[in-house]
């Protein structure tokens, strides 16, 4: 017990340290976590009580948002969730997989590729989109949108993935992989939408204490129930939030839930640095900046366009995009998983040096978004054309 006590102190000096710097230099404290994370991975062993307390750190973040996040809308406007989906997957999905040809890379790392260059990390956009206060922004229900979108595709995509890797018995089991989350998907929608009251009085004991715990309860049992189902624990969390938000309960989950989501959290990102090697980017410098250029392009550009495509006028739109650009956890599993069915351990490296100035740059972004977004309204912007049927 004594060497996890002395590797949490550090941690956690180091974490506080972060925090107070980024107080100082008035910058998003996400990216200092991550570079405090890649400064002390040397000297510090990644350990896995603070890996999986870290994972709590994004369900909790998830939940937060999706607490957030408006049912009701989605149902009225379907279109604020399907088109700006499938417009954020039809334009970025693609580049990556031209980019891993453009690399000389199989079609199969091709395909890897354009999974990573598509995800978005749901970690650094929920902890930046409460750092921020832009919880309650009009462009952020879109945005929130399309990460959930993200998930369903990934989780799809995961599994055809694991299909084309493997033995082709194994198409079977994607329908039924897909046909589980469909269901687990409808158990959720009937739960919020008629079951609000018997679900209040479940989690609501006497006791704060109670509702505590009947509240981890609850989110951690609908996260480990999505990955069983095919789905992430993520957007299982996500799910859950959508659920207690239909409930008399949802500001007082949010108040509880918050001092563990802060430290938890901040775990994540600095294990997240810890796992990254510096040492292999030179590697893969070249066409690393190639990616991070085409990444910063596409997710902004087609973030816009999705924005519009939801009816968003155009600097809220220029907001989403520049809101879609961090990336993370995503990418690092889909690019183990690619080194693992085909033995290229190059894009792994590839990844990490996207994943990492993406990681840094998009919180950036995130921040200074209404200014980025004045400014490219100033270079003409706003006048790119909107999908057709999207509000002016």
């Amino acid at each position: 017990m004594g060497p996890h006590l002395f590797e949490f102190a550090l941690l956690f000096g180091v974490l506080g340290l972060a925090a107070a710097v980024s107080i100082w230099l008035r910058m998003p404290v996400v990216p200092l976590y991550i570079i405090a994370g890649l400064g002390i991975g040397s000297f510090v062993e990644k350990n896995e009580v603070a890996e999986f307390l870290g994972q709590l750190g994004v369900v909790f973040l998830l939940f937060s948002m999706g607490l957030e996040f408006s049912v009701g809308n989605l149902r009225r406007e379907p279109k604020r969730f399907i088109l700006p989906g499938t417009l954020d997957f039809a334009i970025n999905f693609p580049v990556g997989v031209a980019a891993g040809f453009a690399f000389g890379s199989s079609w199969l790392d091709a395909v890897f590729l354009g999974g990573i260059v598509y995800m978005t990390s749901s970690a650094v956009v929920s902890q930046c989109i409460s750092e921020f206060g832009r919880a309650t922004r009009p462009e952020t229900e879109t945005l929130l949108a399309i990460m959930v979108f993200e998930d369903l595709v990934i989780a799809a995509y995961l599994v055809m993935i694991s299909t084309l890797t493997g033995a082709a018995g194994e198409q079977r089991a994607v329908f039924v992989t897909l046909g589980l989350i469909a269901l687990f998907l409808g158990a959720l929608w009937l739960l919020a939408q008629r079951f609000q009251r018997p679900l209040a009085r479940v989690i609501s004991p006497g006791s704060e204490e109670g509702f505590t715990l009947a509240l981890f309860a609850f989110v951690l049992l609908i996260a480990s129930a999505a990955l069983g189902v095919g789905l992430s624990g993520e957007v299982g969390a996500f799910l859950a939030g959508l659920v207690i938000g239909t409930t008399e309960h949802k500001e007082r989950a949010a108040s509880t839930l918050l001092p563990y989501r802060t430290l938890f959290a901040a775990l994540f990102f600095i294990s997240f640095g810890m796992s990254l090697d510096p040492g292999t980017f030179n590697e893969v410098i070249v066409p690393g900046v190639v990616l991070i250029l085409a990444g910063l392009a596409t997710k902004s550009i087609g973030g816009y366009l999705a924005g519009r495509a939801a009816g968003h006028p155009p600097m809220p739109s220029w907001v989403l995009g520049f809101s879609l650009i961090p990336k993370g956890e995503f990418s690092i599993v889909i690019a183990a998983l690619a080194a693992k069915a085909t033995g290229e351990q190059q894009i792994v490296a590839l990844t990490g040096l996207y994943v990492l100035s993406l990681a840094l740059l998009g919180p950036v972004a995130m921040r200074e978004a209404d200014r980025l977004s004045r400014w490219m309204r100033s270079l003409g912007g706003s006048k790119l054309a909107a999908p057709k049927g999207s509000a002016s």
